[in-house]
């Protein structure tokens, strides 16, 4: 039988810990790394929906002002409501059509639509009790409604990866620092 020298011995098993640490530690940082994927995709997303969310609301809210003045029949104050819309930097048109989708006003300043890239048409019917008697319809630059989230998004995420690289920093730290109290603690001779 071969007698393996005990220094070659103590060097495999040496090299074994630290191999099976570091793959510990790689571990750790890949589903680190997973996590802050899928937390990235997940907020964009929310981000995305909660400003949709918004953009209902306020064509819910601007078809119930439109069905007064649409009830009264009064087109000047219809007329203004479009046009406030319309200032919205958000929204590249706006119109209301009455029953039957005839236009009955629109935005003065309509936008461009066909260079919208991404284009989100809104339409809110116009409701009396029973029924309906107009729709107000929302042309929307979905790439100028995300700007504000995406932007406090990427700012986020900014600053989110110096505090992982950070983390990882303490954490070679910390492992030093055990590593030499383990090491300080078995070098102390035994009486």
């Amino acid at each position: 039988m071969i007698k393996i020298p005990t220094h070659v011995n103590s060097l495999f098993k040496l090299v074994y810990r630290r191999g099976r640490r570091l793959g510990l530690a790689v571990l750790i940082i890949l589903l680190i790394e997973q996590s802050w994927t899928a937390m990235h995709t997940t907020s964009l997303q929310e981000f995305q929906a909660h400003s949709h969310n918004l953009v209902s609301l306020t064509a819910e809210q601007a078809a119930s002002e439109a069905h007064y003045w649409l009830e009264t029949d009064q087109i000047v104050n219809l007329q203004e409501l479009v046009n406030s819309l319309q200032q919205q930097p958000f929204v590249a048109s706006a119109q209301v059509q009455n029953r039957y989708g005839q236009n009955v006003v629109e935005s003065t300043s309509l936008s461009d639509t066909d260079e919208v890239q991404q284009a989100l048409t809104v339409v809110e019917e116009i409701k009396n009790e029973t029924q309906v008697i107009g729709y107000l319809t929302l042309t929307i630059d979905e790439a100028l409604l995300l700007q504000a989230p995406v932007k406090t998004h990427a700012y986020l995420t900014f600053y989110g990866q110096f505090l992982l690289f950070f983390a990882i920093i303490a954490g070679v730290f910390i492992a030093i620092t055990f590593n030499r109290w383990r090491y300080r603690s078995s070098a102390v001779p035994t009486k």
